[in-house]
């Protein structure tokens, strides 16, 4: 049974009835204002219709939370005096705060008419933070956004890792499975190289991006198998199985695996089984775009330092699947978030993915399939890198949190390091989090 309402003895309960009625009235013009906002967010906060028991809060804004709870509330409780804000609100503000302090942190890094960054750090699958900085063209004058498109580099290896074990979920080839088996006129000089040796960069295979005439011929497009050729004949490093070597030339070997065993083309591949079904529309081999949002320009810093200029022109036939995806961090935290709820992927084949591999020798190496394993302040962190002619990339996760980061920006040299601004925007994130 509701309390009686008190009156103040300061103003007749006339006077207050009439003033109650103006208060509420503005209080629901005001709900019906902020409600008709809220429900024209952007696509980009509109819950993912494969996402969706990950996107399961309601992105309503603080004011229209603290709206619903006074229209909600008995009449007698309206006028009480209380000192604990609703945990809704507290919680927004918390977040608030918490952008406000990453913000902090990123924003004197960049400036306004050079290149820049797309940021995005998310928690439990929510949005906590979301910005750009500096230019997508500088010549244009277009500032960058947060759905600027652009390229992704090594992070690349995460999809096509991904799609190896699909395959392999699917019993249509296995990890130990020599690639011989797959591409029989690759030579390995009587080794045996698995599938597993090129996803854990362990097969011995020499990185093509690092021979000598590889930067003079990097902007001629070449065919899968002209590219093969191009590095199939060169010694092994060493023992498949043996030693780590970050290997460029293992990753396109796969992408040819994949063609072969799914009878598509890669593009074709990533695009129908992972872009399209968890929504990543702005993700793809570059070339074969879909969408139509913005690409940033590619830059690097000048020999004498002082200024940007365009960055080395570079066929993406080259990366092919080491490293030809572009993609927006909208993009990329909707992939984190399939890979979080085990979308594409049986349980055990994603944790192998998290996992250390280990040599033949017992010894393990910072490297699963498609992602670093390491730590970061003594929590498991799984990570990856990316660097291409105008452009450098990191995205890392924080599973015990929950927590992803993910930066782009559109410069290959000169700007602060993609994996510097990661690891401070969750440093930040966990803020006291991390054990001690």
């Amino acid at each position: 049974m509701l309390k009686k309402r008190r009156f103040s003895s300061a103003c007749p309960p006339k006077t207050q009835f009439v003033a109650s009625r103006w208060f509420f009235a503005v209080i629901l013009f005001i709900f019906l204002t902020e409600l008709a906002r809220t429900v024209a967010l952007p696509s980009h906060f509109q819950r993912d219709i494969h996402m969706s028991k990950l996107y399961s809060r309601r992105l309503a804004s603080p004011l229209l939370l603290t709206l619903l709870l006074v229209l909600q509330a008995p009449a007698s409780h309206a006028d009480s005096a209380s000192t604990t804000a609703p945990a809704s609100v507290t919680g927004a503000s918390e977040e608030v705060a918490l952008a406000a302090r990453i913000d902090s942190e990123i924003a004197p890094l960049f400036k306004a008419n050079e290149p820049g960054a797309t940021v995005i750090v998310t928690q439990a699958g929510l949005t906590v933070f979301r910005k750009a900085y500096g230019m997508a063209d500088v010549a244009k004058g277009l500032p960058m956004t947060p759905d600027t498109v652009m390229r992704i580099a090594s992070i690349s290896k995460q999809f096509t890792a991904t799609g190896i074990l699909m395959l392999a979920d699917e019993g249509k080839l296995a990890l130990d499975d020599d690639i011989q088996k797959f591409l029989p006129d690759y030579p390995s000089g009587g080794k045996r190289i698995t599938i597993e040796h090129l996803l854990t960069h362990t097969s011995g295979i020499a990185n093509f991006t690092n021979k000598p005439t590889f930067e003079a011929g990097m902007n001629t497009d070449q065919t899968v198998s002209q590219m093969i050729d191009s590095f199939k004949n060169d010694a092994l490093q060493f023992e498949p199985g043996t030693r780590y070597a970050y290997s460029n030339s293992g990753y396109f070997l796969l992408g040819a695996i994949i063609e072969k065993v799914s009878g598509l083309s890669y593009a074709k591949f990533v695009e129908q089984r992972i872009f399209v079904p968890l929504g990543m529309h702005n993700s793809a081999y570059e070339g074969h775009e879909r969408g139509s949002a913005m690409r940033a320009r590619g830059y690097t810093r000048s020999s004498t330092g002082s200024a940007f200029e365009p960055g080395k022109a570079v066929s993406m036939t080259l990366p092919y699947a080491a490293g030809a995806l572009v993609s927006t961090v909208d993009d990329l935290a909707r992939w984190d978030a399939a890979v979080s709820a085990g979308t594409l992927l049986k349980p055990s084949s994603q944790q192998k993915a998290f996992t250390a591999h280990v040599l033949a020798d017992g010894k393990s190496v910072p490297y699963g399939y498609g992602w670093s394993v390491r730590k970061m302040r003594g929590m498991p962190m799984q990570s990856h890198g990316g660097g291409i002619p105008g452009f450098s990339t990191y995205a890392l996760r924080l599973p015990e949190k929950q927590l992803y980061v993910a930066v782009l920006t559109n410069a290959d040299r000169g700007l602060p390091g993609a994996e510097m601004i990661a690891v401070k925007a969750a440093t930040i994130a966990v803020g006291n989090g991390f054990p001690e």
